[in-house]
């Protein structure tokens, strides 16, 4: 199953790079570390010549977050948004592969309403995942996909609510709304980690290295944010500072490498090709009458 996943990811990418980031652990590697070390260079470049610190600043200056705005609300939506939009865009290259040979130009637009429940139902329930024999596996699937979700949604949705130098209470739902997304990836990847930790079952009993990327980064994503908001809310500004860049170094390689071309892409993948087949199906069933029915002599 994950090498016909990483197959049909390589096919439904018309840049070619999927394939070469699949293939090849330097490039994977390599790429993740061209990113990251991209964002710190721009974060560097930011903070020396857009706001004007000098060097010394670095260590002894602790700025709050709100000379970021709304910069930084513009680079959020752009590293979430543009590998969205690329994803989105192999939407035609999946249609067209999967509809291949069966006559899809003859596919009525009511096969493509009909059906649509079937990307959301696919999305949203997972149920192939369900048949998994392995206890508690499409839970953590699915805590870990509804995180995620919830993450994405909030920093596009609500960013300008959640990107504050505001104090709010422990009871304020902006912090629980965030520590309940966390709540959610760290019990799905904690799964993930004792699986392939253990080898017991028989879907771990082979860990690859293009397994690991996606649990580590996303880690790594959560513990780096959680960190820069308890020091934030305890006193600790420079600290937060340098917490929050590291976060953002971590998080855009993942969101630009992993989303648009790694494991992550299955998310989009998976279930609209369950619904474009559920289409090309419904569409071989409705047979016209004047083809099932003889014509009479």
């Amino acid at each position: 199953m994950m090498t016909l996943r990483r197959f049909l990811t390589a096919q439904y990418d018309w840049t070619g790079i999927a394939s070469k980031l699949l293939q090849s652990k330097a490039w994977y590697l390599g790429s993740l570390i061209f990113v990251a070390v991209l964002t710190l260079l721009l974060i560097i470049g930011y903070h020396l010549w857009y706001v004007g610190m000098g060097t010394r600043d670095f260590a002894t200056t602790a700025f709050g977050l709100e000379h970021m705005f709304p910069m930084m609300t513009y680079y959020t939506l752009t590293v979430i948004l543009l590998p969205l939009l690329l994803l989105l865009s192999r939407v035609f290259r999946i249609w067209r592969l999967t509809m291949t040979g069966e006559g899809r130009a003859g596919i009525p637009l009511s096969a493509y309403l009909e059906e649509a429940w079937i990307y959301v139902y696919e999305s949203v329930a997972q149920p192939l995942m369900r048949k998994c024999p392995e206890h508690g596996r499409w839970l953590g699937h699915w805590f870990l996909a509804l995180g995620t979700v919830m993450m994405l949604a909030v920093k596009v949705l609500g960013l300008r609510w959640f990107q504050t130098d505001n104090i709010y209470p422990f009871y304020h739902p902006q912090r629980w709304l965030g520590y309940l997304a966390a709540g959610c990836i760290a019990y799905g990847v904690s799964g993930i980690f004792a699986c392939r930790l253990s080898a017991h079952k028989e879907t771990c009993k082979e860990t690859h290295f293009h397994d690991l990327v996606f649990p580590v980064l996303i880690v790594l994503t959560v513990l780096s944010g959680l960190t820069a908001h308890i020091l934030r809310y305890v006193g600790f500004p420079l600290a937060c500072h340098y917490v929050y860049a590291m976060h953002i170094i971590v998080a855009t390689p993942m969101l630009v490498i992993e989303m648009s071309f790694g494991k992550w892409a299955h998310m989009v993948y998976r279930p609209l090709a369950l619904y474009f087949l559920a289409v090309r199906d419904r569409a071989a069933r409705q047979v016209p009458a004047a083809e099932a029915v003889p014509h009479a002599i």
